[in-house]
């Protein structure tokens, strides 16, 4: 598996924004703080490399409201073009979060090589996003900051957004979300 190295660059910025620059980087080895720092978005990077960054962001044990904040700025900042273009036709046609749901493995393959989801309807305004062969879904961070990149995603296309993850299907490289939105 390859992540998208904007997402790390993404993550980086928020994580700058939020305060925590200087703690991350001291939770990072020293000899990777130049291979982080010189990233170049657009790239590909070894999931070693991403599992390091995501691995020293849980260990800055920051609260659901800071990880809400960095996930949601994250999906911003890497789905600006894609997802805003197809919001804003979507929007003009009247078309609902579904635009999404159908082209989540296509919003996936842009940021992440291997690994896999797919969305099931499971009601008029809810859908259930299943995750699988990701795992970096082993680190709490990550699980959290990529529920609230989906969930921002979902709220382009919504006056509001809720997502939870249905614990009882979840595995270490694995999740389920539930989506709702009205």
């Amino acid at each position: 598996m390859r992540v998208r190295s904007t997402l790390i660059t993404a993550s980086l910025v928020a994580l700058r924004q939020v305060g925590v620059e200087e703690r991350y980087f001291g939770a990072l080895p020293q000899e990777r703080h130049d291979e982080l720092r010189s990233l170049v978005a657009g790239s590909w990077v070894p999931l070693e490399l991403a599992t390091l960054h995501y691995s020293a962001c849980d260990r800055l044990g920051l609260t659901s409201a800071e990880l809400t904040r960095i996930g949601e700025d994250v999906s911003h900042r890497t789905q600006k073009s894609f997802v805003a273009t197809l919001a804003k036709a979507s929007i003009a046609a009247g078309v609902s979060p579904w635009i999404l749901f159908s082209n989540a493995r296509r919003i996936w393959e842009r940021v992440f090589d291997g690994g896999d989801i797919a969305s099931y309807k499971i009601g008029p305004k809810e859908s259930y996003v299943e995750v699988a062969g990701c795992s970096l879904l082993a680190l709490p961070y990550f699980r959290a900051a990529f529920r609230a990149y989906f969930r921002a995603v979902v709220a382009l296309l919504s006056q509001v957004a809720y997502t939870t993850e249905v614990v009882a299907y979840g595995t270490e490289s694995g999740a389920v979300f539930r989506f709702s939105w009205a």
